[in-house]
Parts: C-alpha cells; structure tokens; sequence
C-alpha cells in the first residue's frame, strides 16, 4: 500500500526544482519585484529538502519493512547501489553536455567534475544521490541494529556542532589543497570557501534521517513487516496532530524571524553557508508540505487515487527529470531580453519538462518495449552492484 500523499509531496518539490532552474536559465528573477523574487525563492530553496527528507520517508516506510531476511537485505542493498550507479551515469551524461555546449568545462574540469571534484549547475542533485543511495544501504543497517534515536542524536550533532565546523581552516586557502580537493571536500562536508551549487552529502543525510523519523511516525508501532500503514487506526490522528504542531511551530517561529533570515532563506546564502536555520526550515517545511498532502488524499480521499496516481508521475521520473530535463536547459539556453520573452521561454520550458516526464512516465508503464528497453539499459548497473556486493561479503568472511 503507498501513500499517495509522499508521491504528491515529491512530485511538487521536483516541480519546483526544476522551476527554480527554468527561472535561473531564463533570467526571469530580473523582470521581478523584490517582493516576488523573495517568495519564489523561498519556495524553490525548500523543494531540495523536502525530496532528501521524502527519500529518507521511502527508506523508513517501504524499504525498512523488507529488511528482514539475508535475501531481502541483499536484493534491496543491490537495487538501491545499481541506482546510485545509474545516477552517477546521468551525472556524467549531463557533464558531457556541458563540456560540448559550455567554454568553461574544459575536458580536465569536467573529468574533475564527474569524480566529485568540481560543481555544475542544476544536475548536483544526481551527483547527491550517487552518493547517498549507495550509503542508504549501511543506513537501513544502522538503524535496524540500532533503532533512530543515535541516528537523530548524531544529525542534531552535526547541525549543533555548526559554529565549531564553520570555523574550521579552509582546505584551499588555509592549507593549500587544490581546487579539486577542497571541491570535493565542500561537497562531503558542506563546509569551505568555494562555491556549494548543491547539497553536502553529511547534511544531506541528517535531512533523510529526518525523513526515517517522519516515515516511523507516520506507521506508528506497525511491525517490520507490515505493508499498509494506512490500516492502523492512529494514522489519521498522528498526521492531524503533527500537522497542527507543525503549523504552530511554523507561525511562532515565524513572528520572530528576521527579514535577514528569510532573505538568507530566499537567495541561499544560508544553504551555502550549511546554516542549521536552513536545515529546520527545510524539514518544518518538508515536513508541513508532507502532511498536508498526506491529510488531503489519503485520509480526507480528495479527489480519486487513479487521477493522483497520474498526476504525480514527477515523483516516478525524478532521475530522469534532474538528467534529461537538466540537458534541455543547458542546450537551449535561451537569453531573452525583456519581461515577454522571459515568460514566454519559461512556459514553453516548464510545458515541455512535463510533456518529457510524462511520456517517459507513460512509454515506461504502457509500452513493453520501452520497458524491456530501460531493463537492458539498467543490467550494467545491477551487475555492477552484485559484484559490489559479493566483494563486500567476501571481505567480510575472510
């Protein structure tokens, strides 16, 4: 059983995200009010923490529930590290076009790049989950072993320990490490003077740590093996009250914010700095957008699920989306020079990322041969990972 209400929550954040592209690539911000551009900001600085959190939510609620047996353990770790391999592919796809359409990425920068060690715009979200599908497999290890509460500890560590790490000398211009290094240093860490285009690995994984909290309450004291929490009485009334708790905390929270912070919340200095203001704003929004969604379709049933079914086809095409919608800006790359072009090229970009999703979406469920087609596409990956795997099992007998 899935709850509709994650998918319509992650489909609108990828919406989102890839607005906030549309709208950098075209240059529509400057045909903006001030007031305007600080609402859209808001709105697109909080779509990457709510698909990390949401990620996390997946991991709590369909992947931890089949972390049973040895063999269950080893087909879900095999599933997650292939898509981490087929993410790094995309990634690197996406640089190759960068490197044929952009003057800066010569081919020693973009090598740099598809190893970690550099920043491209927009397509860092699939070099982040390169990363952290391939680590969520020790993550669904840990918690099971251990239950969320180190896991929730160690992420408020991280976030508390802020003052402390963003003080730390600067690889590059205190200890004289190149560019590449303290690239792909700020990228692990969130934390230097370079340029972050992207979440870090360590925060972004306390966000999806947030997400396996969310996910454990959402199914509440359902067992390991339970498959529809939408069958335990107390579902609806978890949601309701965190989603009234949030809402309060969200209102309290913000009659005391500064127009500094929700600046630095709109134009992302604060998510480049790594700031923890960011973070908890991230997951309360998250977390809201979550609820709301969950509450509407799930509990209340607005609306039919076969029509939310279809309608949250982003949700299903992410990978996609970030990849192939990404290649579309950076080949058009279009320059508008007033307030009608700069709308125009955002619509007809925004309506052909969907028309691009939705017929993937499409062909990948109705069509066999795309099916089979994306299946040889993907036998590379999954091969990948099961020698991963029985590499790791045999330095673990031996």
């Amino acid at each position: 059983m899935r709850i509709i209400g994650l998918d319509a929550a992650r489909s609108l954040a990828i919406v989102l995200a890839m607005s906030s592209h549309v709208f950098a690539d075209v240059g529509l911000y400057a045909h903006m009010s001030e007031p305007l551009t600080r609402v859209a900001g808001f709105a697109f600085q909080i779509a990457t923490p709510t698909f990390i959190l949401l990620f996390g939510t997946m991991l709590e609620v369909v992947y931890r529930p089949r972390w049973t047996t040895r063999q269950a353990r080893h087909g879900v770790a095999m599933r997650l590290l292939s898509r981490a391999f087929q993410c790094w592919v995309l990634y690197a796809l996406t640089i190759l076009t960068l490197t044929l359409t952009d003057d800066g990425y010569s081919v020693p920068y973009s090598t740099a790049t598809i190893l970690f060690m550099g920043n491209s715009p927009y397509t860092e979200i699939l070099k982040f989950y390169a990363i952290v599908l391939a680590v969520a497999p020790i993550l669904l290890w840990i918690r099971t072993r251990t239950g969320l509460l180190p896991l929730a500890v160690a992420a408020l560590a991280c976030h508390a320990a802020w003052p402390l790490l963003s003080g730390l000398p600067d690889v590059q211009n205190d200890l004289g490490a190149p560019t590449p290094v303290a690239s792909l240093v700020q990228f692990l860490t969130g934390f230097g003077d370079l340029p972050l285009a992207g979440p870090s690995v360590l925060h972004g994984l306390t966000l999806v740590i947030a997400g396996h909290c969310l996910g454990r309450y959402l199914t509440g004291r359902s067992p390991a093996g339970s498959t529809d929490p939408l069958a335990d009485p107390g579902f609806g009334r978890r949601v309701r009250a965190l989603l009234v708790g949030g809402a309060g905390v969200a209102l309290i929270g913000g009659l005391f914010v500064s127009v500094d912070v929700i600046d630095g919340l709109a134009d992302g200095s604060l998510r480049r700095d790594s700031n923890p203001l960011y973070f908890a704003t991230g997951i309360l929004s998250a977390t809201l957008m979550t609820l709301f969604f969950v509450w509407m379709i799930d509990i209340r049933k607005v609306g039919s699920i076969g029509a939310w079914s279809q309608a949250t086809f982003f949700g299903r095409t992410s990978m996609f989306t970030f990849a192939w919608g990404n290649v579309l800006l950076y080949l058009v790359a279009p320059q508008p020079t007033d307030v009608i072009g700069a709308a125009a090229w955002t619509a007809a970009l925004l309506a052909a990322l969907c028309v691009m999703s939705l017929g993937f979406d499409r062909a990948a469920r109705r069509s066999t041969t795309v099916a089979t087609t994306l299946m040889r596409l993907r036998r590379p990956a999954d091969w990948l990972a099961e020698r991963l795997l029985w590499g790791m099992g045999r330095l673990r007998a031996a």
